[in-house]
């Protein structure tokens, strides 16, 4: 019996092998069906390293895809993203409180309060005001190696001149800044509230589904750089160049899309009603800034892997039990088996006595 047990409990953890292998290839297969969709989309379009970047992510499950991230191009307005965020993280760390010696001291720029340069940089687009701010970090170059440092992370070595000398971004360094804003919402949730204030139609927001986005639009030498904050089944985040020959505003809104359909077919979360560009008119809800911080894991994931998990166990749990019946089964036939012979083999006599009735007791005399 004990050959059996050894036997069957290998076969538990064959199934255990074999299920749990099959399970994760069916989680990876998301992936690559990803990778897939990107790159026919870059040969259908014909698009090339000389005019087209882009850089997709799901902070919810960790998916990107990749294409010419590490090119720097040039970024039109989309620079001031990292200056904003550095002065509202430093602002809500406390950096710029007065200190004790003047405690009614204000934190101004060339006599501007940070909130009148906000108003005036992000929602007027003056572009002498945002140079204003950047300049007050350092000069041009100082203050680059600061946000590079903060936000950009990529290697000094990888920078190129044009970053320090023709304001150009890569893919990779302003994604570095949208996973941050997306990690911690609470020090850039005024940010993107005042951002949300100044969409336009075009670019991604021209994409063809429901879902409310944040993005900012930056055109420069040729080329439009657009990045955002898609409020999707799963809310992603994307960042893309495309040049004007290869189809600019057009591109960017089919490359929005593209993701989005991928969320969704992915996901198999039903769409928002709500309509959506130029064909509806934007609500004070469009503008609620998005706590991605908040998605901690795949639903879909997690549901999967707790019903494989439970299926696996239910299976377990079974042939241990049938295992338990057979074995104590088997033992009590094999205990009866040795009763029997054990009763057999005493002599007659003591049998005979050991069927003896204990004598009666005597009943209480009644008076």
């Amino acid at each position: 019996m004990k050959r059996v047990l050894c036997v069957c409990l290998c076969l538990c953890l064959l199934l255990c092998a074999f299920c749990v292998p099959a399970a994760a290839t069916s989680a990876d297969d998301e992936p690559n069906m990803l990778k897939n969709k990107g790159d026919q989309f870059v040969k259908e379009k014909g698009l090339t390293e000389e005019d087209f970047a882009v850089y997709f992510y799901n902070p919810a499950t960790r998916e990107e895809y990749v294409y010419n991230e590490n090119a720097f191009l040039p970024v039109g307005n989309d620079w001031i993203l990292p200056l904003h965020m550095y002065y509202y993280e430093h602002e809500t760390l406390g950096d710029f409180e007065p200190d004790f010696e003047h405690p009614d001291e204000i934190y101004t720029i060339e006599g501007m309060t940070l909130e009148k340069c906000r108003y005036r940089s992000i929602i007027n687009g003056e572009d002498e005001v945002s140079r204003q701010m950047r300049d007050n970090l350092g000069s041009p170059d100082q203050y680059l190696a600061l946000i590079n440092e903060q936000y950009g992370h990529v290697a000094v070595e990888d920078l190129p001149v044009s970053y320090y000398r023709d304001n150009c971004y890569s893919a990779t360094f302003l994604m570095n800044c949208l996973k941050r804003v997306s990690a911690y919402p609470e020090l850039y949730q005024d940010m993107m509230k005042n951002f949300s204030l100044v969409q336009t139609d075009d670019g991604f927001a021209a994409y063809d589904r429901p879902y409310n986005l944040v993005h900012i639009r930056g055109e420069q030498d040729g080329f439009i750089c657009d990045l955002a904050e898609v409020s999707a089944p799963d809310t992603y985040l994307l960042v893309c160049f495309a040049s004007e020959d290869a189809g600019g505003d057009t591109l960017l809104a089919e490359v929005n899309s593209l993701f989005c359909n991928y969320v969704e077919q992915t996901y198999n979360i039903e769409q928002n009603t709500a309509p959506t560009g130029g064909d509806r008119q934007r609500s004070d809800s469009d503008f609620e800034p998005v706590s991605l911080g908040k998605y901690t894991a795949n639903k879909r994931s997690m549901i999967k892997w707790i019903l494989i998990s439970l299926a696996l166990g239910g299976v377990v749990a079974a042939i241990l039990g049938g295992l338990y019946y057979l074995v104590s089964k088997h033992e009590g036939k094999k205990w009866e088996e040795r009763e029997v012979r054990r009763w057999n083999a005493k002599d007659p006599s003591e049998r005979r006595s050991h069927h003896k009735q204990e004598p009666e007791k005597e009943k209480p005399k009644e008076e």
